[in-house]
């Protein structure tokens, strides 16, 4: 034994024991045989009992290959101190033998009753019934066996290490794996990089081909066609990340292999794959019948998508029509009960999802559940605008609408928000709660084979004839092109205010969307009459009474353009 494990051991009494038990067990070892129990010496037999408790385990390892796990503690000295001095007597040992041979023998020492196990009948470590683990109903005696053959393993691999064939077959074989490797690695990326240039070869030619012809794919307004090329991108590339990653992992595993010590890295990570392949096939197999149920459920709820889905599109075309439903409600009633059957889909076929009662996707749901509850007061309250506004057929697309300072053309109702464009060709996105919680000026729903109207208002002094001003007015109506003849044009006084009276001019137009730029020409042609007939439009408005009195004479009534037999009808707009 080595001076310093000597040294080491003289202030213990136990280490004192087990020296002289050592140097019996290999004196007597060649007259003894294996399955006798070895001597007890004079000095071991009165020393009295050895004290063993259960310790923190201790894994005991030679060349890279665990041993056995030592878990008692004998006389005070912990397992990692047993497995310390047993590591440095397997290596006192093997300096001066071979180390061809490992055995076990039952002994008996003191109080202890185990096994010595002997490298070539030197011993070398001994195991107690506490050694065995306890709680997977192991034994001493199946420790020992594996500890017997995986030490032998270890011993004929630390010989084998030192062959120099050996050596030099794995290094070529390992040279030879390293450079299929190389190659297989360069055809990965040569492939990743065809198929992306592929990929926007096609695209290209897709968008230039069909721009014109397919339509964008959109959910709730958004286009999802660039987040999906950035998928098919990720796609690509993690796919050639993982053919790199799988075959870096088989060389390693098949570079381990070749050489004795590393041997059991390389069986670690066939075994690790194995087992891998073994848990990802069970689990599929396993996960079949959910599987199943949910590709039922799916594939049922599928079809009553389409058919409701289908008997709403033909209502909002209106080539059906039923009494509980109206063609412009039935997009949104569609888009409601759509998304009603997909929920009610999705309820019933989470508990048939792999994996919907593991802690990972209760944790997901937990969180999509906070955000969900954290983010939806806003959405509902635009949500149930949108319901309001669809069923109350405020509004539908292509109507000439006006809310609050917006004024435009409907192009979009939504579930969230509705969207107007505007005469200047903008785009104004209106919250569905605004919508809601604001007057809404339609000027499309009334219109018919009359036409829409369209009014504008002037204020006269109180010096004009009021016959002249709705015979002027009328003239510029009648000279503007966007104006219908009929139903003829008309005037309708507003208001007599303090300091005038207020004019109104009722028009037709063919449609809504003519409004503004009938307005634009009805009043240049409303200053032009004015003008030729030197009235003006600008009301005066006094601070006080006026030197003469602001009145119309009688023969003055019916200044031109205006006639006597003009008289003021009452019409149905």
């Amino acid at each position: 034994m080595r001076p310093s494990l000597m040294n080491r051991c003289q202030p213990s009494r136990m280490c004192r024991l087990v020296c002289i038990w050592i140097l019996a067990s290999g004196t007597a070892s060649a007259a003894v045989p294996p399955s006798a129990p070895e001597p007890v010496p004079a000095s071991i037999s009165e020393s009295g009992r050895i004290e063993v408790s259960q310790g923190e385990p201790a894994s005991l390892t030679f060349w890279n290959r665990e041993i056995a796990i030592l878990r008692a503690g004998i006389d005070g000295i912990s397992p990692a101190d047993r497995v310390r001095r047993i590591q440095g007597k397997i290596a006192d040992v093997l300096e001066g033998n071979p180390g061809e041979r490992v055995e076990a023998i039952r002994s008996t020492f003191a109080n202890l009753t185990g096994f010595w196990v002997r490298i070539d009948g030197h011993p070398v470590f001994g195991l107690v019934p506490e050694d065995a683990d306890g709680l997977t109903g192991e034994t001493v005696e199946e420790q020992v066996r594996r500890a017997v053959d995986v030490l032998q393993e270890a011993l004929d691999a630390r010989r084998q290490q030192r062959s120099l064939p050996l050596i030099l077959e794995g290094v070529a074989l390992a040279t030879a794996a390293t450079l299929i490797l190389a190659v297989l690695l360069w055809g990965v990326v040569k492939l990743e990089g065809r198929a992306m240039r592929r990929r926007l070869r096609t695209g290209a030619r897709s968008d230039e081909s069909v721009s014109s012809q397919r339509a964008p794919i959109r959910v709730a307004g958004l286009d999802l066609e660039p987040m999906l090329k950035g998928i098919e991108r990720t796609a690509i590339k993690a796919t050639g990340f993982g053919l790199a990653a799988i075959l870096v992992y088989l060389w390693l595993t098949f570079i381990f292999g070749r050489f004795p010590f590393s041997r059991p890295w390389g069986e670690g990570l066939a075994e690790f794959m194995l087992d891998l392949l073994a848990t990802f096939a069970d689990g599929a197999l396993q996960a079949l019948p959910g599987f199943f149920t949910v590709l039922v459920i799916f594939v049922l709820t599928r079809i009553i998508v389409r058919v409701v889905d289908g008997f709403f599109r033909t209502v909002e075309r209106g080539a059906m029509a039923v009494s509980w439903l109206e063609a412009d409600t039935a997009r949104a009633t569609r888009r409601l009960t759509v998304t009603l059957i997909w929920v009610f889909a999705v309820t019933v076929a989470y508990p048939y999802i792999p994996g919907s009662d593991s802690q990972a996707f209760k944790g997901i749901s937990v969180l999509v559940g906070l955000m969900v509850s954290l983010g939806s007061a806003g959405l509902i309250n635009q949500v149930m605008s949108g319901l309001v506004i669809a069923y109350s057929r405020a509004l539908k697309v292509g109507e000439l609408v006006a809310v609050g300072n917006t004024l435009g053309t409907v192009s979009e109702v939504g579930m969230l928000s509705t969207k107007v464009i505007t005469p200047k060709r903008e785009t104004v996105t209106v919250p569905n709660a605004v919508l809601v919680g604001s007057p809404i000026t339609n000027y499309s729903r009334l219109a018919d084979e009359r036409g829409a109207v369209v009014g504008t208002k002037v204020t006269i002094g109180y010096d004009t004839p009021w016959r002249q001003v709705h015979a002027m007015l009328t003239l510029a109506a009648e000279r503007t092109s966007l104006v219908r003849k009929e139903p003829a044009p008309f005037v309708l006084q507003r208001t007599l205010a303090d300091f005038y009276p207020e004019y109104e001019l009722i028009v037709h137009i063919d449609r809504p969307e003519q409004r503004f730029f009938a307005l634009s020409e009805l009043h240049g042609h409303i200053q032009d009459v004015f003008n030729e007939y030197g009235v003006q439009i600008m009301s005066p408005n006094f601070e006080a009474q006026p030197g003469q009195k602001v009145w119309v004479p009688k023969e003055d009534w019916f200044a031109a353009p205006a006639a006597p037999e003009a008289r003021t009808e009452l019409r149905e707009l």
